[in-house]
């Protein structure tokens, strides 16, 4: 069974090592609303996601929440 829940170290460790494989360049972060609403709120994703990178640099950070997605959907 999968496990949707966004919090403990499961997530953790899925999140690091896909950054691991791709870098910070190549990810971004997104979340599948509203299907995910059945398991988690979007508040609890954020946070996780958001505790998750806490070590990582502002830039780091910024690419992941902000900037890899602004080409991909057009927002800039």
């Amino acid at each position: 069974m999968l496990d949707r829940v966004w919090i403990g170290e499961r997530p953790r460790t899925i999140v690091l090592e896909v950054i691991d494989i791709f870098g910070t360049n190549r990810c971004m972060f997104a979340s599948n609303f509203p299907v995910d609403k059945l398991y988690s709120d979007h508040a609890t994703i954020f946070e996780a996601l958001s505790s998750i990178t806490a070590n990582f640099s502002t830039a780091e950070r910024e690419r992941l929440f902000t900037r890899n997605p602004e080409p991909l959907y057009r927002l800039t």
